[in-house]
């Protein structure tokens, strides 16, 4: 997936990215110290990313999801990482 958002981004595109929600914060993190050559594009800019979601591909809607998952507290705090929901969030905003 990495390679592909570099490759839209060298061609213009908007990064946003959907993130498994148990490894949300350590990719945030990440990206906030930044990943060195490894986001750098063609033009020696860094590759942005606009936004980050949760989502979790195992689950197509929120009644999918099962009561360990959302009590999980590795999701803590967390809602709408299904792929119907989190759809939803990037056709709205």
């Amino acid at each position: 997936g990495w390679a592909i958002a570099k490759q839209l981004a060298n061609a213009g595109a908007t990064i946003v990215v959907g993130t498994w929600p148990p490894v949300l914060t350590l990719f945030e993190r990440g990206l906030k110290k930044g990943f060195g050559e490894d986001q750098e594009l063609l033009d020696g800019s860094m590759m942005e990313i606009a936004k980050i979601y949760p989502l979790d591909a195992m689950f197509s809607t929120p009644e999918e999801v099962p009561a360990e998952i959302k009590e999980n507290k590795r999701y803590a705090g967390l809602t709408g990482y299904d792929i119907k929901s989190c759809a939803a969030k990037v056709k709205e905003e």
